[in-house]
């Protein structure tokens, strides 16, 4: 059922006074909305900061990740476009990737690894990932 039509209800009566669930509704909705705006799309701290890294996938292709300030880019070695673009942002303490062209999104557990490069791990397997060329 369509949100405009879950908030049609006519007003209703407690008592004398006359409440508009409608306008409550609303109401809790744009403020609901106004105070989880400012926590959507914050980066905030993690090991991985923009550059390009190298990764080997599980299938032993390698890799090189290009992550910039809220997008990443996966570039495979000797193909000549991104296997994958998308967004990043980081929530409850994971790195979280949004596929560009599927929407979907994977959120994995961040750690620091030696020489400024990090891994990211899920579901059993545990990728690292070497720093090559730092953003700053």
């Amino acid at each position: 059922m369509p949100l405009r039509e879950v908030l049609a209800f006519p007003p209703r009566r407690s008592g004398n006074k006359e409440v508009n669930l409608r306008k409550f509704l609303i109401g809790s909705l744009l403020l609901s909305t106004t105070l989880l705006a400012g926590c959507g799309n914050e980066q905030g701290e993690g090991p991985m900061k923009p550059g390009i890294y190298a990764y080997e996938a599980p299938d032993g292709s390698k890799h090189r990740m290009v992550f910039q300030e809220s997008t990443y880019a996966d570039m495979a070695d000797n193909v000549p476009k991104p296997v994958e673009e998308g967004t990043w942002r980081r929530r409850d303490g994971q790195l979280c990737m949004t596929s560009d062209a599927t929407g979907a999104e994977l959120c994995l557990n961040e750690k620091a690894e030696p020489d400024e490069g990090f891994s990211l791990s899920g579901n059993g397997i545990t990728t690292l990932f070497k720093l090559e060329a730092s953003a700053q």
